[in-house]
């Protein structure tokens, strides 16, 4: 008979006591960040809270069980809880059981200074309604808690958190402030979701809208997310930041094949310049695209260097090109900054 592996079922199993870090689960699995008593060091400055694990959390069967149905809405940041590790001696997997109620002033932990990577700030787009009452910016029941002070900061957490849940992207960060960068020269350095193309560039079109300029059916497309969302608004930011994942992960899209180029790139300029060049697209990109072809041949492009490496080969650079590499030039400086900022650098 086959013998059972205990090192995840029964007699191995490994139980710990931590203290929740950080909540608000871009995946909507209902995880929490926890920082686990004799694992981690309650330095922040040695184990940062984006560092830790995610932590499933057990849910009662009156709840979906599914993403987006799984949000431990009663738990914060401070709790202290109980659980044991699904894999283990490893110790990679923990899984919470349950809360221990404490009196705050007589924990057993060290109080740590926040980590203002990552100190949940409330978002600057918590919602408003019209002279009807009707709600015209906020979230709904989208569930999206937003870490940082700022819109970059919260846009940039954002980001490399789902990045970092997805596991093939090889610079989460650099990936995450690829995308601010970008979204800073469409919406504006303060990335206003109410931002609105004042002269499209396309005769008769309604223009572009929200953080990535959205224009045509992809502005459409925002709405009916929205729409799909009880109570949100396409003006939110929460929500314009999710259907960015939206995008990104419908297979179907043309935006969705963004992601399978990511995996590729591991520098910030290979990110910036993809993000630029296939999630983006404004005219400069197709203005290049139509003497080059680039686009078509995107993948063997950026393996070969990218618009740098075109440029540097290239001894007459037309207009097209120029205004192309300029455009990213001033992108990737945006990116860089945010990475400086709120990143590692």
């Amino acid at each position: 008979m086959r013998t059972i592996n205990t090192e995840f079922y029964g007699d191995d199993s490994r139980w710990f006591i931590g203290v929740v870090s950080q909540i608000g689960d871009v995946r909507n699995l209902g995880r929490v960040r926890v920082r686990i008593f004799g694992i981690h060091n309650e330095d922040t400055a040695k184990v940062k809270i984006s560092d830790l694990p995610w932590a499933s959390v057990v849910v009662p069967v009156t709840q979906g069980g599914v993403s987006g149905c799984t949000m431990p809405d009663g738990i914060q940041v401070g709790a202290q809880v109980y659980g044991i590790f699904l894999d283990g001696k490893h110790s990679q997997s923990p899984l919470i059981l349950g809360s221990i109620p404490h009196d705050s002033g007589l924990r057993v932990i060290v109080d740590e200074q926040p980590d203002p990577y990552v100190q949940p700030k409330a978002s600057k787009s918590s919602g408003s309604t019209d002279e009807q009452g009707v709600q015209t910016t906020g979230s709904g029941e989208l569930k999206v808690s937003l870490v940082g002070a700022s819109r970059q900061e919260q846009a940039f957490n954002f980001f490399k958190q789902y990045f970092q849940s997805r596991g093939n992207i090889s610079n989460p960060g650099n990936c995450a402030a690829a995308f601010v960068g970008n979204f800073m020269h469409e919406a504006g350095a303060d990335l206003d979701p109410d931002t609105y193309e004042v002269d499209p560039l396309v005769s008769g079109s309604v223009g572009g809208y929200g953080i990535a300029q959205w224009t045509g059916p992809r502005r459409t497309n925002l709405i009916n997310y929205a729409n799909n969302i009880p109570g949100a608004s396409y003006k939110n930011f929460e929500v314009q930041l999710s259907f960015v994942v939206d995008e990104l992960e419908d297979p179907k899209a043309q935006r969705g094949r963004t992601y399978d180029r990511l995996v590729h790139d591991s520098t910030i300029l290979n990110y910036t310049e993809t993000v630029l060049a296939l999630y983006e697209t404004p005219q400069t990109v197709l203005d290049y695209h139509s003497e080059s072809d680039f686009l078509k041949y995107y993948l063997k492009y950026a393996r070969a260097g990218g618009i740098r490496n075109v440029e540097s080969r290239s001894s007459r650079q037309s207009l097209a090109l120029q205004a192309y590499k300029a455009e990213f030039e001033k992108r990737l400086r945006s990116a860089k900054f945010i990475n400086t900022t709120y990143g590692e650098g």
